[in-house]
């Protein structure tokens, strides 16, 4: 009997344990495409006017699950730094949707997306082409607040690709969102007070007061290589929409670069290293030969012999080969896939999800809030 009434105690406290390393193990610090936050970030946004796939549109969702009303404050980048912020009201449990080309919107009256170019004024990319990112502030724009109950989507919309067998197509995405944080964890709603110094998101995953989830240190993807065929999907080329977790936004802001390395295996785990690609804080590269990435063979079918593939990417700073000082950055993004369907050779549809992400990367937002800086709260 001692014995029975032993075990049970034991195995009844090793169950208890579980469930609470369980808990604490589901409370992670780092951003994903799953859970709500205070700070959102789309990597891919675009109104491209024309161009390989004809003219594109975006259809912005963003949602407040919070019992009470919060103030967002956005910002447009485009991939050559032009940029523009906006700001809005959502009342509790509240939705609101704009189409970023059109200006047609559902609650929020947004700006047109920026086609200047920044500084410095050469930077690869398109000024159609960048990211959106949003998170919670005070009513009057003075500092960010903790209200971890945002979400969001985008649409993603070729209009008429002329190349396709389909030339209206669309891919939908999650947001990546990022949890403010303090030191027990996950911080509570609370609009009346900072997190953390006006100005500065800090993406560093502490438990501490004024902090954010951390970025990924590295994103992962499985894909179809360039060129695979299996059954009725063709995949006819690859795409990378990313950004890194080193924003500036203000009026005077720095430009900071990255380096980005990535490793792929086919489904034989053979890895092929050595393709890489020198980018800023937000950018879309094509993940083949004749793009932006070195060695972008390392994406192909005929490289990569298998119709299965997966590739790891991070941000390192390496200087050479990249002309400019680079530095490491956490990473967000998105993959985008042109593919065949049903046999045939032509384009049928664009399809598009955010990566997955691993590790952990400090990183950090600024931005230029209204009025004097506020002193932080003591205790």
């Amino acid at each position: 009997m001692r014995r029975t009434c032993s075990l049970s105690i034991i195995t009844t406290m090793s169950i208890a344990t579980l469930f609470v390393a369980g808990s604490a193990f589901a409370a992670q610090n780092v951003a994903n495409t799953s859970q709500k936050g205070s700070l959102l970030v789309w990597p891919l946004v675009t109104v491209n006017p024309g161009g390989d796939n004809g003219p594109q549109d975006t259809l912005i969702e963003i949602s407040n699950d919070g019992i009470a009303a919060v103030h967002v404050e956005c910002e447009y980048v485009n991939e050559r730094k032009g940029r523009v912020n906006f700001d809005f009201d959502l009342t509790a449990k509240e939705t609101a949707s704009w189409d970023v080309r059109t200006l047609s919107g559902d609650q929020v009256h947004a700006p047109p997306f920026p086609t200047n170019r920044g500084n410095p004024a050469y930077s690869p990319g398109s000024v159609y082409r960048g990211e959106l990112i949003c998170f919670a502030t005070d009513a009057g724009r003075q500092f960010q607040v903790a209200w971890n109950e945002l979400t969001g989507t985008a649409t993603v919309m070729n209009l008429n690709d002329a190349g396709a067998s389909q030339p209206r197509q669309a891919f939908k995405y999650n947001a990546w969102a990022f949890s403010a944080r303090d030191a027990n964890g996950l911080a509570a709603d609370n609009k009346r007070v900072p997190h953390g110094t006006p100005g500065s998101l800090e993406l560093t995953g502490a438990n501490a007061a004024g902090a954010y989830d951390a970025c990924p240190a590295y994103n992962i993807a499985n894909f179809m290589p360039n060129g695979a065929r299996l059954g009725n999907i063709r995949t006819l080329d690859n795409d990378l929409a990313v950004v890194s977790c080193n924003q500036d936004l203000r009026e005077t802001y720095n430009i900071h670069r990255t380096k980005l390395e990535f490793t792929v295996w086919n489904s034989h785990e053979d890895s092929f290293t050595g393709a890489h690609a020198c980018v800023d804080s937000v950018n879309t590269i094509g993940l083949g030969v004749n793009n932006r990435v070195t060695q972008g063979s390392n994406f192909d079918y005929s490289t990569l012999q298998t119709r299965n593939a997966r590739f790891q990417v991070r941000g390192i700073s390496a200087t050479p080969p990249c002309p400019e000082p680079t530095e490491a950055a956490g990473l967000l993004g998105v993959i985008i896939s042109s593919a065949a369907i049903g046999g045939t050779n032509d384009e049928a549809a664009e399809l598009g999800n955010t990566l997955h992400g691993a590790g952990l990367q400090a990183g950090f937002v600024l931005w230029d809030p209204s009025g004097p800086p506020q002193a932080r709260p003591r205790g």
